[in-house]
């Protein structure tokens, strides 16, 4: 790598702490760029969303979601850009939807990040079952960049979604060195989900003080009551957020919207069942220390 060693990462769920020094001047720029798109009725809109350039998207997601209309797509586009692509049937009137993408980078060309994709994995799941899938990482990188593309054979049909979607993300999560990801088919045909994936890690300018990225997986349990909720988390001090992750474990809770912004997370979620369930919210954070 010539002038360049490694920054192994330190990857955990919950277990990195904090450094009680001052942040040093490597820190991580954490902007989000959000943009709003039409969604008229009886179409399917697909667009990109560009980080700035320098900086790599870590992640995506929603932020707010027009009624009625079904996400079918949020995967990465290369190493700073990410593809949103929703539908809104016929019985729907003209919508919009606002989506985000967390764009990060170090202030200091001592420091880069690497992110290296990995292959997409094909998951065929049958009728009416909810099927799972996991991306691996090696040692010493941390899973980002994740994505789902719920129905990747059907670019521009709008027949699947006129009666309403027929695939809903349940868990899309981060643990140690691995992307997790549950989809439900509620349909009577068995469909194929297409996930996404990469490996983020971070190299330095040799001579340079050895300061490491430092990620960190904290996940919540919180109570969901009859309606949409809106739920929010912050990273400790110090500490950029890099994903929003999500279980849901009721099938009448739903997700309109999830993703990381600055220093947080946003979740919208709706719960349709008469009585009261849970759901766990994911925020992975992480920042520079030795």
């Amino acid at each position: 790598m010539g002038r360049w060693v490694i920054a192994l990462l330190a990857a955990g769920v919950a277990l990195v702490a904090a450094s009680a020094r001052a942040q040093t001047e490597q820190v991580l720029l954490a902007p989000t760029v959000v943009a709003t798109h039409d969604l008229p009725s009886n179409g399917i809109t697909t667009f990109p969303v560009t980080c700035p350039r320098g900086y790599i998207a870590v992640s995506a997601g929603v932020l707010t979601a027009g009624p009625g209309t079904t996400l079918l797509k949020i995967t990465p586009a290369g190493m700073s850009s990410y593809r949103f692509r929703f539908g809104n049937p016929v019985t729907n009137g003209d919508q919009r939807v606002t989506v985000a993408v967390a764009c990060r980078k170090v202030n200091s060309s001592k420091y880069v990040f690497r992110l290296k994709p990995l292959r997409t994995k094909y998951v065929l799941l049958p009728p009416r079952r909810t099927g799972s899938a996991t991306l691996e990482c090696p040692p010493g990188t941390a899973p980002a960049r994740a994505g789902v593309d719920l129905d990747p054979s059907r670019q521009k049909s709008l027949d699947a979604y006129r009666g309403g979607p027929a695939l809903s993300i349940r868990s899309q999560t981060s643990i140690l060195s691995r992307l997790s990801f549950s989809v439900l088919n509620r349909g009577g045909q068995p469909r194929t989900v297409a996930f996404y994936g990469g490996c983020l890690t971070l190299i330095r300018e040799a001579g340079t003080s050895p300061e490491r990225l430092h990620v960190k997986a904290t996940t919540t349990s919180v109570p969901l009551h009859h309606g949409s909720q809106t739920i929010t988390r912050r990273c400790p001090s110090g500490w950029v957020s890099f994903a929003a992750g999500y279980s849901l474990f009721s099938r009448p809770t739903t997700v309109a919207g999830a993703a990381a912004i600055a220093r947080g997370g946003r979740w919208s979620l709706q719960n349709d069942r008469d009585g009261d369930t849970k759901a766990d919210v994911q925020l992975v954070c992480g920042r520079l220390a030795p």
